[in-house]
């Protein structure tokens, strides 16, 4: 028998169910449903262990998902609530360690808690000092930009460095928007490291050219600098998808300046850029003895050891300065012009006043067309011809002006050059050299192009041999001139002394002969080699039309370009397989043709774009062909812009830093195409910045 524990009990009848409808215990409401049995109506939570009321029913308190669009701080995980924002704030309450009771009363008292309330003002705190750390950082990221272009802007133009803050108060002056003095540099060693950066990312660029270039072509040269040190100037000839490409390497100090030293500071040059030996198949030079000898010349060097299958060309260009300077030299009279000319000029030089009566009086000649005096030089291509222009231009009012200062002051300078002048050969051999060097001179502007390429030497060469054949044959345009407006021994109304149009007939065809001789010898057929085959072999433009004659087309150059590239070459391997090669032969010309016969440019470039699975091997010689560098006019650039960038009044640039802004200013880029954003990230790195 059960004992009775209350009065309450004793009086209560009992019931089989345990509470009576109605009754409430805790917060559990226990209803009739529709059939008249009981439901939970306060489902919380699915946590584990579901309490069981003292009815036997068990009341699951399940996660209602709809709470986290009333708390957005609220997040679920392995049957607890957690609150993100004291997480975030790192505070010390149930809801960041994780909370087990499951009801929509516990968010509601973690929502009002004083933890709850603070990590709110925390996180809010937090939020805005990340959105004010971010607008800086964008702000201090555009200045940095405009700081970027303004140093790339004087690399460009050889600005030098100590203009740097001068420039940057110009545009804050201007109301630059992305200047102020909180954002901007101004110390010399941090507009080093800029240049460092933006150098590093136009090199960085570069490398990854050359690594898509199968084989490369190496252009250099030797000179010395303002400050007498022997400088080592490299270029790289490479091919991006049949488009040719010349690119700087750099230009560096060198103990001495022989073939040797050369040799190793290539090699040097070329392992610190990830170039193999074996991908050059050709060198550019001057044509000095240290670089073409034969027995111990740099290409001969790196022939021997690293580079199997290099090709020397000597410069096209100084090919053609150096027949003209032959010529000159071989007939004495024009040697003698040529000093007179140099000889006018110093003496006008070397007198403002001079100078100033000879602007004068050509003033009151009517001389619209006004071309100064030039000075010849040896080591300027074109400087003869420019010095030529400016003798014929002037001649009349030179000669007035000498007999003016011989009268007034019986200066016997003035004397001898009035004499020499007036003699009748002087102007006749003046307008004879203009027709003469005018050709000599578009062949030499002809191989400084940019895009000349191996099929352009011989066109060129016979082009001018068959121009001054024309002049042999009869006068030019400025002779023709001369010849109309000289009579009785006058010209332009002034008297020519010692006349012998036969002893001038005499020179004319000597000096002719001689510059035709000079421009055969320093360009010979047989001397083209490898050059003329590749272009004979490549070359649709100059396949024969006719099938019969196609198909026998190139047969004896292919022969040689198989032993120049088929062949194995010590260790290193043939660039081409020779049977297939020749097997190929045919098919590739009549392609070729089908594509309507291109250009040398043209057929390389369908050859390593389109057609190159159809036929490798030729593919292979393409790339080589294009690479093959005709003439060193980069290298010859490439000091001009040293002795713009070191002049005697920066004679104390670091080889480094000359070198970063020859980098940037011989690679030429827009200040709004180039990449600032790798720029910014390299000078950023380079040591840690309070600005940045």
């Amino acid at each position: 028998m059960s004992r009775q524990l209350s009065v309450t009990g004793f009086f209560k009848k009992p019931s089989s169910g345990g509470l009576e409808r109605g009754e409430k215990r805790g917060s559990d409401v226990l209803e009739d449903n529709e059939e008249g049995g009981p439901a939970v109506t306060a489902v919380l939570s699915a946590a584990p262990g579901a309490k069981a009321t003292s009815s036997g029913k068990e009341v699951r308190r399940e996660y209602r998902v709809q709470w986290e669009r009333e708390f957005t701080w609220l997040r679920a995980e392995g049957g607890k609530m957690f609150c993100d924002i004291c997480r975030r704030a790192k505070a010390n309450n149930g809801f960041v360690k994780g909370c087990t009771t499951i009801q929509k009363s516990a968010l509601n008292d973690h929502k009002s808690s004083h933890s709850h309330i603070e990590s709110c003002a925390v996180v809010n705190q937090s939020v805005q000092m990340e959105k004010h750390v971010e607008k800086s950082q964008v702000a201090c990221n555009e200045a940095l930009k405009t700081q970027l272009k303004v140093v790339l802007h004087m690399a460009n133009t050889s600005t030098p460095s100590h203009q740097y803050p001068k420039l940057i108060h110009l545009l804050q002056s201007a109301g630059c928007p992305n200047l102020n003095t909180a954002h901007t540099y101004t110390h010399h060693d941090t507009i080093y490291q800029m240049e460092e950066a933006i150098a590093a990312t136009i090199t960085s660029a570069i490398d990854d050219r050359i690594a898509s270039s199968r084989y490369v072509g190496v252009i250099v040269d030797e000179t010395t600098n303002i400050t007498v040190e022997k400088m080592l100037i490299t270029y790289l000839s490479l091919q991006q998808n049949g488009e040719p490409e010349t690119v700087f390497m750099g230009n560096y100090a060198i103990p001495s300046g022989t073939a040797e030293c050369i040799a190793a500071k290539i090699k040097d040059v070329l392992s610190g850029r990830g170039v193999a030996m074996s991908r050059v198949v050709g060198l550019g030079s001057d044509g000095a003895n240290v670089m073409v000898g034969r027995k111990n010349g740099v290409a001969q060097q790196l022939r021997q050891n690293d580079c199997p299958y290099l090709v020397n060309i000597h410069c096209g260009a100084h090919r053609t300065a150096l027949a003209a300077r032959d010529a000159s030299k071989a007939v004495r009279e024009i040697d003698a012009y040529v000093t007179t000319v140099n000889n006018t000029y110093t003496y006008y030089k070397n007198s403002p006043i001079r100078t100033h009566r000879l602007k004068e009086l050509q003033k009151e000649m009517d001389e619209h067309d006004l071309l100064s005096l030039k000075q010849p030089s040896a080591t300027r291509w074109l400087s003869l011809e420019r010095a030529v222009k400016g003798m014929r231009a002037n001649w009349v009012a030179l000669v007035l002006e000498l007999e003016e200062e011989e009268a007034a002051r019986d200066c016997p300078v003035a004397k001898g050059l009035r004499r020499q002048l007036q003699k009748s050969t002087f102007p006749a051999l003046t307008h004879l050299l203009t027709d003469v060097l005018s050709v000599v001179n578009r062949m030499n502007l002809t191989f400084q192009k940019e895009d000349v390429n191996i099929s352009s030497i011989q066109p060129v060469v016979n082009m001018t041999l068959a121009s001054l054949d024309d002049l042999i044959s009869e006068p030019g345009v400025a002779e023709r001139k001369f010849n109309e407006a000289s009579q009785d021994g006058r010209f332009c109304g002034i008297t020519l002394t010692q006349p012998d149009a036969q002893a001038f007939s005499k020179l004319r065809s000597q000096y002719l002969a001689e510059i035709t001789k000079s421009v055969k010898k320093r360009f010979p057929e047989e001397h083209l080699g490898i050059i003329a085959d590749l272009d004979t072999v490549l070359n649709a433009s100059r396949y024969p039309t006719a099938d019969s004659a196609l198909k026998t087309h190139g047969l004896e150059a292919l022969e040689r370009v198989c032993d120049q590239y088929g062949s194995p070459r010590g260790a290193a391997a043939p660039l081409v397989e020779n049977d297939r090669m020749q097997r190929d032969f045919l098919p590739m010309k009549r392609v070729l043709a089908g594509s309507g016969n291109p250009s040398f440019r043209g057929s390389c470039r369908l050859l390593i774009t389109s057609l190159g699975e159809m036929f490798p091997d030729f593919r292979a010689l393409a790339e080589v062909a294009l690479v093959i560098p005709v003439s060193s006019v980069a290298a010859e650039r490439g000091f001009s812009l040293q002795n713009k960038i070191k002049t005697a009044t920066r004679s104390r640039l670091s080889e480094a830093k000359a070198q970063h802004l020859m980098s940037i200013a011989s690679a030429a880029e827009s200040i709004d195409t180039f990449d600032y954003k790798q720029a910014s990230a390299l000078f950023k790195s380079m040591r840690p910045r309070r600005k940045v």
